[in-house]
């Protein structure tokens, strides 16, 4: 028997965190953030034997330095991009929430502590524990993403973390391979509608940023600096213009090329950065608007970042095209802004002039492919997490034949 103990990401995108209890060891999936509101998942009750994170993103790991603040001193299992990455993202989280006057829950030596405890795993490489058995196996969502098979003596769980089935320029699809599973945890981010064919996606962003730059105009589009950034310099790269690239994408791609096997093709990838023109401060941001060009900048969905410096120099000419290409956070500048036509952002509230578009270049898997993962991999019971959509889905599944739950945050089950 094994207790399910859903602390975070309960009918909501973020703050994931999952507790897993067998009467003999609790491992913690995930403990992250809601990084526009920053509220956190409920706290776990000690002990804890082991942390298993799935990815870098502060939605899953913005919250674990506390727990070493708090004193815990166990070890979290992740992939070595993981590691690097979720390093440099909870060191700018820390950064960001003393710039806006917040009070950190951790401190720097609290983001060393977890890096020095951290304990490496590689796809498909069981790690054995007392009582359970832990498998990564690669998600295909982002550079080291991975889902997490845990086994113990009578049950076998699986939570996807952020997953993507289909092979995009950036990532392999994830592997999908599982037999006999009692309990699958998934995300459903999408779980109420499909995404275009992404070759189509890629063909119409290029498309865009053709028509936008040999009308005299700037494309600028926003990116997570984790996963978006290097595809978006990987569809950049090949179409003969000046490709620029600034914000937290820089460091995040320096990142991943450090880790080959987290990547489809690595060597495209690093040609593809090499010929990028990188900016680090105003003046070089003033030298990329002299003349059209392809600019990647963070934040994904406008909420700070180096993006506002180009949308305020470039909202008022209708030459000029901004490509929204992610998922957008209610609440969010990205999402207001597609929500209402208006960007609101500082002392700024202004229908913009130049074009918004947006395309569904997402990182992960769309309904569909949920829906085959799930009757494939045919699980005896099924929670869904990380979605605004989760009840209408449950319910889905269940006229399926699937006994399926969309947990609130603070529910426990006993498998």
């Amino acid at each position: 028997m094994v207790d399910i103990s859903f602390l975070g990401g309960g009918r909501e995108v973020g703050r994931m965190g999952i507790l897993l209890d067998n009467s003999s060891q609790r491992f913690l999936m995930e403990y992250g953030v809601n990084v526009e509101r920053m509220d956190v998942p409920i706290h776990p009750k000690m002990p804890i034997d082991a942390l298993l994170l799935s990815h870098p993103h502060l939605d899953h790991s913005g919250h674990i330095p506390s727990l070493y603040r708090e004193g815990w001193k166990g070890r979290v299992y992740a992939t070595p991009a993981t590691f690097d990455i979720s390093n440099m993202l909870l060191k700018d989280s820390l950064k960001v929430q003393k710039i806006k006057g917040m009070q950190p829950s951790y401190g720097p030596n609290n983001i060393a502590m977890m890096d020095n405890l951290g304990m490496n795993t590689r796809f498909g490489k069981p790690k054995s524990f007392k009582t359970a058995t832990v498998t990564f196996n690669d998600a295909g969502h982002v550079p080291g993403s991975a889902s997490i098979l845990t086994e113990t003596d009578d049950k076998r769980i699986l939570f996807t973390g952020d997953i993507k089935f289909e092979e995009t320029m950036l990532m392999n699809g994830a592997y999908r391979d599982y037999r006999d599973i009692d309990v699958l945890i998934t995300e459903s981010t999408y779980s109420y509608k499909d995404h275009p064919p992404r070759q189509s996606i890629v063909d119409g962003i290029r498309d865009m940023i053709s028509k936008t730059i040999e009308g005299g105009g700037f494309a600028l589009l926003p990116c997570f600096a984790v996963g978006r950034t290097q595809e978006m310099l990987l569809i950049a790269s090949e179409m003969g213009y000046p490709v620029y690239i600034d914000g937290m994408g820089i460091r995040a791609t320096k990142a991943a090329l450090m880790h080959p096997e987290s990547v489809k093709d690595h060597g495209k990838l690093q040609e593809a950065f090499g010929r990028a023109k990188k900016i680090r401060n105003n003046k070089q941001r003033k030298d990329a608007l002299r003349k059209p060009s392809i600019i990647i900048t963070t934040a994904g969905m406008l909420n700070g970042g180096p993006v506002h410096f180009y949308i305020k120099r470039l909202i008022n000419k209708p030459e000029n095209t901004m490509i929204m290409n992610g998922f957008q956070v209610d609440g969010t500048v990205g999402r207001t802004l597609l929500e209402t036509g208006r960007y609101i952002y500082e002392d700024m509230d202004v229908k913009p002039r130049m074009a918004v578009e947006f395309m569904d270049l997402s990182a992960h898997c769309g309904k569909s492919n949920l829906l085959d993962f799930i009757e494939k991999t045919n699980p005896g019971k099924v929670f869904l997490v990380h979605g605004e959509h989760t009840e209408e889905f449950a319910k889905e599944l269940e006229g399926m034949g699937f006994d399926a739950t969309a947990p609130q945050n603070g529910d426990s089950f006993t498998v």
